[in-house]
């Protein structure tokens, strides 16, 4: 049983593969999905890669699993406790600007005539 990728053989263009082909010419890429599916059989047929390729695949799903949800956390708690903070900070900041400016007219405004 082969691989979904090296079962078909689609006709592609040379001038579509001539530039990513390096000195094997333009049927460069079949000689890479033969490379896949060797390594793929030897793969299937040794049960210590293939319980490491399960491992291993394992692993990377968990990851990303653990990945995700530490994102989300820490992304909802970002949203939820630190928005506010900022805008209740910018606020404070806004009336001491206020507070500022009256202060600077009050001090700049004329003397009353005595």
């Amino acid at each position: 049983l082969k691989p979904f990728w090296a079962q078909a053989r689609l006709a592609i263009p040379s001038w579509l593969v001539a530039p990513f082909a390096t000195s094997g010419g333009p049927r460069q890429h079949h000689r890479m999905g033969a490379l896949f599916s060797r390594f793929n059989e030897v793969v299937q047929n040794n049960p210590r890669l293939k319980k490491a390729k399960a491992r291993t695949q394992k692993l990377l799903s968990t990851a990303w699993w653990l990945g995700g949800h530490i994102t989300w956390t820490a992304m909802t708690g970002i949203i939820v406790l630190g928005v506010p903070v900022f805008f209740e900070y910018e606020r404070e900041c806004q009336l001491f600007e206020q507070m500022a400016q009256a202060q600077n007219a009050q001090m700049n405004a004329a003397a009353p005539p005595a």
